[in-house]
């Protein structure tokens, strides 16, 4: 199996390409990394001028793809 997304940083990277491009607000931390056997988990905020959310995205280590994301306000 290719591994595409060897380390934390690719997916970090990653994650943070995928925010400037399909988030809403400003970028803020990556809060959270964790590495799976096919993927990696990463946990990000963004902020508006109103709220801050959080994200949770799926990204797969043999490809690189964002197979799944979440977004959470801090009033849910």
């Amino acid at each position: 199996m290719s591994n595409d997304v060897p380390d934390e940083q690719t997916a970090r990277e990653l994650a943070n390409t995928y925010a400037d491009s399909e988030c809403i607000g400003q970028l803020g931390d990556v809060t959270d990394i964790e590495e799976r056997d096919t993927e990696w988990l990463v946990e990000f905020e963004t902020h508006t001028l109103s709220d801050t959310y959080t994200h949770h995205v799926r990204i797969t280590k043999s490809v690189g793809n964002v197979i799944s994301h979440d977004r959470l306000s801090r009033f849910e």
